[in-house]
């Protein structure tokens, strides 16, 4: 990935490809109601010094006074997420507080956001069905005496240690 060519976008051709991403999501923003959306897609990262993912801001995002929708993408705005996966992050008044400042490479004042406070809307997989908390979704370290859960709960871990494998790859661009 070192070798990666970086394409700078013009303004028209950001704006293009955020609309052609939005549209992946667009029935979910049709179906809530909400058909003026924020949708800023972000590429997630970890910042140095911190230990969990972040996904950063600028201010004239976060001081909308509106919920920003997102999805994982790259800086060339082509999707890092295979199942489309569609975040919220719920509108903060106290973001100055809140989140981290900082400074991108190029001078310019950020927040930084952890990624695990946004809330998984969907996917490709379930576009239908609103995750509403957390909570609700199984517990996968509750092991049942049947091989059906063990077998779910041994793929499940094997996902996860293919995905801390590909993060790793991901950060070590």
């Amino acid at each position: 990935m070192a070798n990666q060519i970086k394409v700078r976008l013009t303004p028209d051709q950001r704006k293009k490809l955020v609309i052609e991403l939005r549209e992946e999501h667009e029935d979910y923003f049709q179906t809530i109601g909400n058909i003026d959306a924020l949708f800023i897609p972000k590429s997630p990262y970890r910042p140095s010094g911190f230990d969990m993912l972040h996904i950063q801001f600028f201010p004239s995002e976060l001081s909308k006074n509106k919920d920003i929708y997102t999805e994982f993408a790259d800086n060339s705005l082509v999707s890092e997420d295979p199942k489309r996966t569609l975040y919220l992050l719920k509108y903060n008044p106290n973001w100055e507080e809140d989140y981290t400042k900082g400074t991108t490479g190029g001078g310019h004042e950020v927040y930084w956001v952890p990624v695990n406070i946004l809330k998984v809307i969907n996917d490709v997989t379930n576009r239908s069905k609103l995750i509403d908390d957390f909570a609700d979704l199984p517990d996968p370290d509750v092991v049942k005496n049947t091989s059906d859960d063990f077998s779910l709960i041994m793929k499940l871990e094997e996902i996860n240690q293919t995905l801390k494998a590909l993060t790793k790859v991901i950060l070590n661009k």
